[in-house]
């Protein structure tokens, strides 16, 4: 015992009792901190990693719009096949543009329809031939001011193929010229100078 106080002095007293203060005072730290008392300043770059945050506490919303874009799950299923909708039109209908030459002639392309002539007898009525699987049930038609002469056309095509002079199963158009004396009403006069484009949607 005597041999150990001779070999005491002061600094090594003081250096013993600074490594129990240290370990002690680590200790604590380690064990003892308040709540919340470490933020960002205390955390050193790279600290948190991967394996240390627990799963499911970052959503999108605490995400960079950057980081977001970069997340793509696996491909879902192929979802069912919907509802069939409605049958469209088989093809974009007939159609023909008529030029009151003498006799008339199509103008260009003339799909659906064979031949047009003017009904013998009588101004403005044109009698156009369809071809056998064209339905000239619901025709409309315009005037073609390219090929006309003269101005302020009316054009009455008929519908459903009604038959007042040309050939059943012909489709029937008649052209008119508007006229209006001063201070009179417009009345239409039949005319053979108004070309005219005629259309039949198809079902």
């Amino acid at each position: 015992m005597r041999t150990l106080r001779d070999k005491l002095t002061y600094a090594n007293v003081i250096s013993t009792l600074c490594l129990f203060m240290l370990l002690g005072g680590g200790a604590y730290a380690a064990t003892q901190l308040p709540k919340n008392s470490v933020g960002t300043k205390q955390l050193k770059n790279n600290a948190v990693t991967g394996k240390k945050i627990k799963k499911a506490t970052i959503d999108a919303s605490k995400l960079t719009p950057a980081a977001v874009s970069t997340l793509k799950g696996t491909k879902g299923d192929t979802g069912a096949v919907g509802p069939q909708g409605p049958q469209g039109i088989t093809n974009g209908g007939a159609y023909a543009t008529v030029v009151p030459e003498f006799p008339p002639v199509f103008r260009g392309d003339h799909p659906g329809f064979a031949g047009v002539e003017r009904l013998e007898g009588s101004d403005g009525v044109y009698c156009l031939t369809p071809d056998p699987e064209t339905d000239i049930t619901h025709p409309v038609a315009s005037g073609d001011w390219a090929d006309s002469s003269g101005f302020g056309f009316f054009v009455e095509p008929l519908a459903g193929g009604t038959v007042i002079g040309c050939e059943e199963g012909q489709l029937e158009v008649r052209t008119y010229d508007l006229e209006q004396e001063p201070g009179e009403p417009v009345i239409t006069v039949a005319t053979n100078s108004a070309a005219f484009t005629v259309f039949v949607p198809q079902s």
